[in-house]
């Protein structure tokens, strides 16, 4: 009698390898569609339409708006960077590549990984390109120790968001919602925050969302950063950030498990 076992996978190829190779293909595809040049050129091109029309009114109060907006034009690049996380892994889910992946001696958490990879690129893409143009018109930090926080609380922002969107993008497997479905959050958490102007500015009854919500406390934390100050608003950021990665990385593992 015969009894027939279903071994393990071997991976013989090592991991890193392989994730050289799953990275590699994704920031060509990248590349070649024009994501990480327009990762590159978006947050100018919001930077200059809240500028021009704000500084007047903002800098008649004695502050330098360049110095106070660029930290959620920062904050709205990784949610453009979320965007893009989200509709590149509900096309890797809607082309097969996804299941041609689970069928072959690959590490699960890889091609998340690889993708992850390739997200952070675009968004550090989009921090340079909003540091930038936010250079041109006056904004500077204090100095290198707290530029390099101001970096990692940045790219800690728009993985946590990046993860999330990732796995709705898996979850959907269709790309016009993976980007879409994040449109509207991304519209009422940038808009209704203190990155453009002061709590103040807002009606007395939606001020404790607007300073207590997290792209306030990450713009409020960046822009302090930027003033080469460590507040209580970077703390209340990384409780943030931590918790979405957290919840997020739950839902991704789920979502994982159900497409097997």
């Amino acid at each position: 009698m015969t009894v027939s076992t279903t071994a393990a996978p071997e991976f013989r190829v090592p991991a890193a390898m392989q994730w050289r190779a799953l990275s590699g293909r994704t920031v060509r595809a990248a590349l070649r569609e024009g994501d990480l040049p327009f990762g590159f050129l978006a947050p100018m091109i919001f930077f200059l339409c809240f500028y021009v029309p704000l500084r007047h009114s903002m800098e008649a109060g004695g502050t330098r708006y360049a110095q106070y907006l660029l930290p959620v034009i920062v904050v709205q690049a990784m949610f453009f960077t979320a965007m893009s996380a989200g509709d590149r892994a509900a096309r890797d889910t809607f082309s097969g590549m996804g299941t041609r992946l689970r069928s072959m001696p690959v590490r699960p958490w890889l091609p998340l990984a690889a993708r992850m990879s390739a997200n952070l690129l675009r968004a550090v893409a989009g921090i340079a390109g909003a540091v930038v143009i936010g250079s041109v018109f006056g904004f500077r930090f204090h100095d290198a120790p707290s530029a390099v926080v101001f970096l990692l609380l940045a790219l800690g922002f728009g993985a946590a968001i990046a993860i999330g969107a990732d796995a709705l993008g898996v979850a959907t497997g269709k790309p016009e919602i993976g980007a879409s479905a994040l449109l509207a959050p991304q519209l009422l958490l940038i808009m209704m925050s203190t990155g453009f102007v002061p709590a103040q500015a807002f009606p007395a009854w939606i001020q404790p969302f607007v300073r207590n919500q997290p792209v306030s406390q990450a713009a409020a934390a960046l822009r302090d950063l930027s003033e080469g100050n460590f507040t209580a608003a970077l703390a209340v950021s990384l409780v943030w950030i931590a918790g979405l990665i957290v919840m997020f990385t739950a839902v991704s593992v789920r979502v994982e498990r159900r497409r097997k």
